[in-house]
């Protein structure tokens, strides 16, 4: 019985993290060979679940206050380079995605996003703050408006509340007037911060500044569903400062990433 705990010990503890080691180090050496071909210094957040965990369990990964605590950390550091974050991320925390996109819009060198696959929510927030968007032709972003709400009543987008709030009028319950009084304040913060982060980047045209409170509105109004997926087309057509120039080897640097679920299969 013994040799079988010893047996179960190294196999759901001591091989996955001999596992994640390696994996670990082939990542960092491949980020420093882009740096050399990019001429960049290369950040990366990339948050997906993984099959090499701990027991086995993988994590289901989103932008949060540590993941801003660390971005931060390494732009402060890098402040003399130019930068390149590559984005892969549904989005997380509305706090921490501003914490990011505002110091990636500060920093004094130049920088650019890459998004190899998808970059929703709170990562298209951080994406607008790079002086360049870089996406492959197939990849994505999305609507930034916010999600309010609690485990109790669900977490719907902050227009949604007050288009109930306004349907409702008078029979609306105190919940659903709480929630729309908080998200008329989201919204304000979010338009704010993507008119922060966007201008002087979209092209003014004729109208100037109305033009920039378009693009913003699109992103933020609640009329496209929080999911719907932007290509990379698309938000050009929009105003945003995109470049399908993508390059290949950051395609290479993702297949370090083992996924989960392998339902696909292919010869390579």
């Amino acid at each position: 019985m013994s040799l079988f705990f010893i047996l179960f010990f190294l196999y759901a503890v001591v091989y996955p993290q001999s596992q994640l080691k390696r994996i670990r180090m082939q990542r960092l050496a491949k980020i420093k060979a882009m740096e050399k071909n990019h001429a960049y210094k290369v950040l990366t957040m990339i948050h997906r679940r993984e099959a090499i965990s701990l027991f086995g369990m993988p994590v289901y990964q989103y932008i949060d206050e540590e993941d801003a605590e660390q971005i931060l950390r390494w732009i402060r550091q890098y402040k003399d380079y130019p930068l390149e974050l590559i984005l892969h991320t549904p989005g997380g925390q509305l706090h921490a995605s501003i914490q990011i996109a505002r110091a990636l819009r500060k920093h004094p060198k130049k920088t650019r996003v890459i998004i190899p696959h998808y970059s929703m929510s709170g990562g298209t927030i951080i994406a607008l703050a790079a002086d360049e968007i870089v996406m492959d032709k197939d990849a994505v972003i999305g609507p930034i408006e916010p999600q309010i709400g609690d485990f109790l009543h669900g977490t719907y987008p902050a227009p949604s509340w007050i288009y109930a709030a306004e349907m409702k009028k008078e029979k609306a319950d105190d919940t659903t007037l709480v929630m729309s009084d908080i998200s008329r304040k989201a919204l304000k913060l979010t338009r704010n911060v993507a008119k922060e982060l966007l201008e002087g980047k979209v092209d003014a045209g004729p109208e100037g500044k109305r033009r920039l409170d378009d693009v913003v509105e699109n992103l933020v109004s609640g009329e496209m569903i929080h999911s719907t997926p932007l290509s990379s087309a698309e938000a050009k057509e929009l105003g945003l400062p995109v470049s399908t120039d993508f390059p290949g080897d950051v395609h290479e640097f993702m297949k370090l990433f083992r996924p989960v679920k392998r339902n696909v299969e292919y010869v390579e």
